[in-house]
């Protein structure tokens, strides 16, 4: 709690860097956590470019003044706000070192066309403030709406990493109770994924559990009492956990669904997660029981005497019922 105020100056110095390049949205500009940010930064002496985001990562929004960002000359980037500005830093990043200034130059670089390597050598540090729990802070993956077809297209380089992230519960507490609930369940649908990933391993398992206990029991603490930032602290721990370390993983169909959903009809993530993951867990349950038959186990809900398969049956009902009562 209050790690922003207490620490990021000496991080910067750390880096010894002066230019920073701030992507936020234009909600965040007006709270009192990101206002207190700026002061910080302007007596520490640092000169700032503020880029705006919005959902999905439009590309001709990302683009849009991508000319005075590179007269700028920005050494370190930080982004402030949910998954979207997040990866809209990332995605800068990868711009700012090809010297990108067309929109329809960046694709190339995608996981989607591949007609260009994406090597990244010199990339900006990025440090991630993140104020939802959408977990975009902790991967490697970044995703841009394009602007002609309004598909999703993806990058993905180990560097797009952000070097520091500061999970603060002062930067969430004027971010939306829907917007904060709904990323908690696309949290939820992160672990929930993990579990069933085609390359499992116990260490991304292991977190999963912990992150989907964490999250089952903290989003409601949260939705009864707004103004606990431990509560909310220990959901964005669970945020962490539940995508601790997406390249050892697999997601499965509930995030492919969810990325062109959200992307082709504006919907948010947190909300395509809300509306596809009980039904995907019940469609995957004959190949996945093993899996999900840990759900129950883990939450407190399974009986002892039933099968694997029958505790493994209940759990899209406790993620349904979660949604509910959220």
């Amino acid at each position: 709690i209050n790690v922003v105020e207490d620490c990021i100056l000496s991080e910067i110095a750390k880096l010894n860097r002066k230019k920073i390049l701030l992507v936020t949205t234009e909600s965040m500009l007006k709270t009192k956590a990101y206002q207190k940010l700026i002061e910080l930064l302007e007596d520490g002496g640092m000169e700032h470019f503020i880029i705006c985001s919005k959902q999905h990562v439009p590309g001709g929004t990302l683009m849009k003044d991508i000319k005075k960002v590179l007269l700028f000359k920005p050494d370190l980037i930080i982004s402030c706000g949910g998954g979207s500005p997040i990866d809209a830093a990332k995605i800068l990043s990868i711009v700012i070192e090809k010297g990108i200034e067309k929109e329809e130059d960046l694709y190339p670089y995608s996981d989607n066309v591949k007609e260009k390597p994406l090597a990244l050598n010199d990339c900006i540090p990025h440090i991630a403030i993140p104020t939802t729990l959408s977990a975009s802070e902790f991967t490697s993956i970044a995703g841009v709406t394009h602007s002609k077809d309004h598909l999703k297209y993806k990058f993905s380089h180990l560097s797009l990493t952000p070097k520091f992230v500061f999970l603060d519960p002062v930067f969430t507490m004027e971010t939306p109770d829907w917007l904060w609930i709904s990323t908690g369940m696309r949290a939820v649908d992160h672990a929930v994924e993990t579990l069933y990933s085609p390359a499992p391993n116990p260490v991304n398992i292991s977190l999963a559990l912990q992150a989907l206990k964490n999250l089952y029991i903290n989003l409601p603490l949260c939705k009864e009492d707004k103004s606990n930032m431990q509560y909310r602290l220990n959901c964005q721990i669970g945020a962490w956990l539940s995508l601790f370390s997406v390249v050892n993983i697999k997601l499965g169909l509930s995030h492919s669904i969810g990325h062109q959903l959200g992307a082709l009809y504006g919907i948010p993530h947190g909300m395509t997660s809300a509306i596809m993951l009980p039904h995907v867990m019940e469609f995957l349950l004959p190949r996945t029981f093993e899996a999900l038959a840990q759900i129950p186990k883990v939450l407190g809900q399974n009986d002892k005497n039933a099968s694997t398969k029958e505790n493994a049956e209940m759990a899209p009902g406790l993620i349904k019922a979660l949604i509910q009562q959220l």
